[in-house]
């Protein structure tokens, strides 16, 4: 039997449910040869002789330890056989839910079922994607989620799939703990089979297993996301090299790292949550966001709260949101990116009391507060104002980060940044000077001094040169000019409000004056 805290407390509730002749049980799941394994397993361990265990299908009927039964084709056919027979045993029904739909005479054998043989140890477990029961059953039958693979069981998967041939055997040879480690762990919220397909994919044709495998393994995830009309998966991810500046949030981030793993599960220490960016617009808020998916090697859902309402999914928005958080948490390990919180979530939102907007808001909120899957929430605000007190307390968010306008050290990075980033060599310019005469300027703003610079260049068919970069900055009115008393105002409440994403001047990131 598998082995983390979710499998594990499963098969403990199935077990103990089979035990105390609990005779209805639902299995809510997709992975059917999953379930009838975990099922085998729990009842190997359950008394001192074996269980038997019986399956039946519509279109094979009902098979069990000493072969198939005649004639249990039929939803009633194998309801009358377990019931005229009462013998001990587990009974797996797969896709059974919708024959009971509109059926009394059925509905009513299975209730007698449970009635008649609450005295044996008779266990019917009925197997499907969901647990769609009429009303008039739900107080006789006990539902269960079967939960995804852990990561144990996705290290097990991805074993059995490089001992499948000689070639990934060979690929085996070279597969790190580490590496192997962030394969599996980029799989979690994939059911078995899907990661079985997912590895296979990611490594067909490879001579060797390097880090790409990860990513390939991550965008099989996509397919899950597009279920969701608010959820976006966003592939083109940047590095945390390319963070300019912010020290930090980067050493807050790596800080977090060390806790993601099963070490830090066992000793109990729970995973980030999510954090809150604020600050100046184009200060790279976003940009963060991004950078922390990729340093952890996780998927990155967008998610749009204003899609809930647009009816596109057919659901309403308490729906739609419900199962945003659905699929968010199936893809987990994620990052779930909110861009600008604020127009989805504000107080002005709220003021339609008991609307849609607040029910879906209560959802989102008990959300963050309770769940319990990796996703890790990445938000970003520009008017943090906007914003109702009850998402900005602790427990929500684990940090509230302002980010500011750029140092002039910092100013200078990014000037490092986006000339390599258009295949210019840093070295070849006076950065320094560059840094030094872009005062005020955002992170925004000096990429597009390099940008518009190297058009200019181009349009004159020679290299890029440093007057270039100087008559563009000059061309630049920037934000901190035209918004002055805004961003001043900012500044004045992040001062005792927010941790400031930057480290100042002297004092060493990640410290606890900084």
């Amino acid at each position: 039997m598998a082995g983390n805290s979710q499998t594990m407390a499963f098969c403990n509730e199935l077990k103990r449910l089979i035990a105390a002749k609990c005779t209805l049980i639902q299995l809510e799941t997709y992975e059917e040869e999953r379930a009838e394994r975990l099922i085998s397993a729990v009842a190997a361990g359950l008394f001192a002789r074996p269980v038997p265990i019986s399956r039946w299908t519509c279109t094979d009927g009902l098979s069990g330890p000493e072969g198939p039964m005649p004639e249990t084709r039929e939803p009633r056919a194998v309801l009358d056989y377990i019931y005229s027979n009462r013998e001990a045993g587990i009974f797996i029904l797969e896709d059974f839910n919708p024959f009971l739909k509109d059926n009394p005479p059925l509905k009513r054998r299975l209730r007698d079922l449970a009635r008649e043989c609450a005295s044996n140890y008779v266990t019917v477990i009925l197997l499907g994607p969901r647990a769609d029961l009429p009303e008039d059953l739900h107080r006789d039958v006990a539902v269960l989620d079967v939960p995804l693979p852990d990561e144990r069981e996705i290290q097990e998967t991805l074993d059995r799939i490089l001992r499948e041939s000689s070639r990934t055997a060979v690929l085996a040879d070279g597969l790190g703990e580490s590496l192997r480690t962030q394969i599996s762990r980029a799989a979690l919220g994939l059911t078995e089979r899907q990661a079985s397909e997912a590895f296979r994919k990611a490594l067909a044709g490879k001579a060797s297993i390097e880090d790409g495998v990860v990513k390939l393994v991550i965008q099989e995830k996509s397919q899950l996301v597009r279920k969701a009309a608010a959820l976006e998966f966003i592939e083109e991810l940047p590095t945390l090299d390319e963070v300019g500046g912010l020290d930090n949030f980067k050493a807050w981030l790596r800080k977090r790292s060390g806790v993601l793993g099963e070490a830090a599960r066992l000793a109990k220490i729970a995973p980030p949550k999510g954090v809150l960016l604020t600050g100046v617009s184009g200060c790279g808020k976003s940009f963060c966001a991004k950078a922390i998916a990729s340093f952890w090697q996780i998927p990155l859902l967008r998610f749009n709260m204003s899609n809930l309402y647009t009816g596109s999914s057919g659901l309403s928005p308490e729906e739609a949101m419900r199962q945003t958080i659905r699929i968010a948490e199936t893809v987990a390990p994620c990052v779930f990116w909110i861009d600008e919180i604020e127009a989805g979530v504000s107080i002005n939102t709220q003021k339609a009391g008991q609307g849609s907007a607040s029910r879906v808001f209560a959802t989102f909120l008990n959300w963050m507060q309770e769940k319990r899957a990796f996703v890790f929430v990445a938000a970003t605000a520009n008017v943090i104002d906007l914003l109702p007190p009850e998402i900005l307390r602790k427990g929500r968010f684990d940090e509230i980060f302002f980010v500011g306008l750029p140092s002039m050290e910092e100013r200078l990075e990014i000037f490092k940044i986006h000339l390599a980033r258009t295949g210019q060599d840093p070295n070849g310019f006076d950065v320094r000077a560059l840094a030094k005469n872009t005062n005020g300027f955002n992170g925004a703003e000096v990429e597009q001094v390099v940008t518009c610079a190297l058009v200019e260049a181009f349009n004159a068919e020679r290299a890029l040169t440093q007057n270039d970069l100087v008559v563009n900055a000059g061309s630049i009115v920037p934000l901190s000019v035209t918004m002055r008393e805004e961003i001043g105002r900012m500044e004045r409440w992040a001062h005792s409000r927010a941790v400031l994403a930057s480290a100042p001047k002297g004092v060493k990131a990640g410290s606890p004056a900084a």
